[in-house]
């Protein structure tokens, strides 16, 4: 039987339920040996049965592993796999953030995705994710901020610190965040009637819509 053959019985038995447990292993080495293929389709169906074949010891070094395959659609399925398995992901998350480098943006949204599954575990992530507020494009922006927002109240000190960053666009999404997140603690409302303050009338109406939300 081919590889792509086999890859996609494998496939349509985990989605189906008829995957007999005692195979399971089985599977998973196949589709973890599949990786190797030479065909990008064959080693794309081996992300999505690993997904599908959910937590198993082998599986997250496997899609660990695939987010540095050369082709765009294995790293977006791997990446999505990842975020399926929620916390489970954690010790994958190395992968994801370098994933938010990707040249493909695709990718960096399938990454900040997963990231936030993992939730507030990924807090290392947080400075990475920092950046992308203040990306070019608006989605990149957006999915970041979102993000940041699923991970939680361990990005609030690197929220008030982004209030006198020196782009602008940044303490503005961070002051927005910083009331969305609700946060009251002293050094938020003080950081944010500071910005009340600044030169820039986006990031001073952000401020003020930040205190608002949180009801000062």
């Amino acid at each position: 039987m081919n590889p792509y053959a086999l890859v996609h019985r494998i496939i349509v038995a985990a989605l189906t339920g008829t995957l007999p447990d005692e195979y399971r292993d089985e599977s998973v080495n196949i589709l973890t040996q599949a990786l190797n293929a030479p065909d990008d389709e064959v080693r794309a169906l081996a992300v999505m049965g690993l997904g599908e074949l959910g937590a198993a010891p082998a599986v997250l070094p496997a899609l660990s592993s695939a987010m540095h395959d050369g082709c765009i659609q294995v790293r977006r399925r791997a990446a999505r796999s990842l975020g399926d398995l929620g916390n489970a992901a954690l010790p994958s998350l190395p992968h994801l953030v370098a994933a938010l480098d990707d040249s493909s943006i695709s990718i960096r949204l399938e990454a900040m995705s997963a990231i936030g599954c993992i939730g507030p575990d990924a807090e290392p992530a947080v400075p990475h994710l920092m950046s992308l507020l203040a990306d070019e494009q608006i989605r990149v922006r957006t999915v970041a901020g979102a993000t940041l927002k699923r991970i939680g109240r361990s990005c609030i000190p690197f929220l008030v610190e982004a209030l006198t960053n020196p782009d602008a666009l940044i303490r503005e999404r961070a002051a927005l965040l910083l009331g969305q997140l609700h946060a009251t603690d002293d050094c938020v409302i003080e950081g944010l009637l500071e910005a009340l303050a600044d030169y820039d009338d986006d990031v001073r109406d952000a401020a003020r819509k930040a205190l608002q939300l949180i009801e000062v």
